[in-house]
């Protein structure tokens, strides 16, 4: 009986590490099935074109994507590899295409305007924070989400295999150049990552951060709330370019009592972030 009641238990263990397994794979995975997955099909890349920062997307951008053909990558983001594949070669020159009118001799048909949208999503009815001797603008929702959509090259995860570091990491570069500084934060839950924007009152309270997630057109909110994908633990304001990242006011939250709290300065190695090989 005691053996019998042993093997129960044990199964339903196995059910349960089985279960979570699953609901933490639908963000992370594991690096076996990543590279299966690779190999049947194109990573979802998330990424800024227009790489000389001249505020125009243009052949020049195409030259120097062309330029660092056949080079491999380790550890570090670089804009040129497109689908985050470790290299740039002829797939990040397809994706380029994809997103910007070519010629019959595939050199790049029009300039398109990087406009720079700063104070575009400031939401200037309400009074900013001041956080460590910083002062954090609100923004407004619906601007922003405006801006992402449709001023912007990012797109979402059209399926279960898009890593959402991936999608944050561009999200905030982006925003860091052409919004400005202190606009769209990194945030963490432990088993996901999103954009956060501060949108007026207590920066304390939590209800006052709205979330940019690239999974909100793939699954319904409420299923990715009750997954605890929300479940935010970090905040990292972006303040200036650092030597591997940005420097950053890193903010800590407590979702249950839903609080915002010890701010802290230091440097946010946001280039690193990278899918797994």
């Amino acid at each position: 009986m005691k053996m019998r009641s042993s093997f129960g238990w044990l199964h339903v263990i196995l059910m349960l590490v089985l279960f979570y397994s699953v609901i933490i794979g639908a963000c992370a995975g594991q690096a076996e099935q990543q590279q299966v997955q690779q190999q049947e099909q194109p990573v979802i890349a998330l990424t800024d074109l227009d790489f000389n920062n001249d505020g125009y997307i243009n052949q020049i951008d195409l030259d120097i994507l062309k330029s660092h053909f056949n080079e491999r990558y380790y550890s570090w983001y670089v804009p040129w590899d497109l689908n985050a594949d470790f290299r740039c070669d002829y797939k990040d020159f397809y994706y380029f295409a994809d997103h910007v009118p070519l010629d019959y001799r595939y050199q790049v048909a029009v300039n398109i305007s990087a406009w720079n949208l700063s104070n575009y999503t400031v939401d200037r009815g309400k009074e900013p924070a001041l956080i460590l001797d910083e002062v954090i603008y609100p923004q407004n929702t619906n601007r922003t989400v405006t801006w992402v959509e449709h001023y912007t090259s990012l797109e979402s995860p059209k399926n279960d295999d898009a890593v959402c570091i991936h999608y944050t990491r561009d999200l905030c570069r982006l925003a860091y150049k052409n919004l400005g500084p202190k606009t769209i934060a990194w945030g963490t839950s432990g088993v996901h990552a999103y954009g956060m924007i501060y949108t007026g009152g207590d920066w304390r309270d939590l209800s006052n951060w709205f979330i940019i997630d690239p999974y909100w057109k793939l699954y319904d909110e409420n299923i990715l709330t009750s997954m605890g994908f929300h479940d935010t633990h970090t905040i990292k304001i972006l303040l200036d370019e650092g030597r591997s990242g940005y420097w950053a006011i890193h903010l800590s939250v407590d979702y249950q009592n839903n609080t915002v709290y010890d701010p802290y300065k230091a440097e946010y190695r946001i280039g690193e972030f990278r899918e797994p090989q």
